[in-house]
């Protein structure tokens, strides 16, 4: 099972990352999203592929690269809806692919192929709480006011007090 996600359609899904395309900070939002992917990749295991209108930066020709585990599209003179509706149309098993976006364009086209659809906003609810569990789960339980006894106590002040020779 894998994903494709309409990478600019799921930034504005994050409060934090829409915050940075407000402020003009594309690569910076681009860039927070795929780490937070990444996390996602890592609990689920689950192939990720995101596509992005345009370039990634600039006068830069790159057309695709991997990032960790997840392989990142850019669409350059095609939009990003252009790029999913083709990758649906040539999946040898379109069913096996979760298309992640809230574009009803995209969606519409993609149910003709029986790709399973999650929306956008649907989707990071999901993997905030699948990250949160996560941290929870394997994140050790710390005390706020960790209370020595008076046996510890007097244990480390004599570590730290031993008279020197």
């Amino acid at each position: 099972m894998g994903y494709l996600i309409d990478g600019f359609n799921l930034i504005y899904k994050f409060p934090h990352l829409e915050e940075l395309m407000y402020a003009n900070e594309l690569t910076r939002a681009q860039k927070g999203l795929i780490d937070i992917l990444k996390k996602y990749e890592h609990i689920k295991k689950a192939e990720i592929r995101v596509v992005f209108d345009g370039k990634r930066k600039q006068g830069d020709n790159t057309g695709q690269e991997h990032i960790g585990k997840i392989m990142v599209y850019y669409s350059h003179d095609y939009s990003a809806d252009h790029l999913i509706k083709q990758f649906t149309k040539t999946n040898l098993n379109p069913r096996m692919t979760t298309v992640v976006t809230s574009d009803r364009e995209i969606i519409f086209y993609v149910n003709r192929f029986r790709s399973p659809v999650i929306k956008s906003e649907d989707f990071a609810r999901i993997v905030n709480r699948e990250i949160e569990e996560y941290n929870h789960k394997y994140t050790p339980e710390k005390e706020d006011n960790p209370e020595l006894s008076e046996d510890e106590i007097s244990f480390w002040e004599k570590m730290f007090t031993k008279k020197k020779s």
